[in-house]
């Protein structure tokens, strides 16, 4: 996979599924996208609706984590509990 960044360079980015919860009726699959970036490497969330014909789109966060390896940010992401991953689901519809 392949990330574009600012528009200058292409930058390596992995995905990660942390887990999947139930909001506002709908099943979501939750994952961490990670790439490389200056000093280290940044992640986001994205909430994809996990079904065999959603009806919603997914849903990202902007950048929301930053750690010096990929391991980290991930591991970061392993520890936001369910309740707060809810709150940002919410906040981006």
């Amino acid at each position: 996979m392949r990330f574009e960044g600012d528009g200058s360079e292409h930058r390596r980015l992995t995905a990660a599924t942390i887990c999947r919860l139930f909001a506002d009726g709908i099943r979501w699959r939750v994952k961490v996208e990670s790439w490389d970036a200056e000093g280290g490497v940044s992640g986001r969330f994205v909430f994809e609706p996990d079904g065999p014909e959603p009806s919603f789109g997914p849903r990202m966060t902007g950048p929301a984590l930053r750690a010096r390896r990929r391991e980290e940010v991930i591991a970061a992401a392993y520890d936001v509990p369910e309740h707060r991953l809810r709150e940002l689901l919410r906040s981006l519809s």
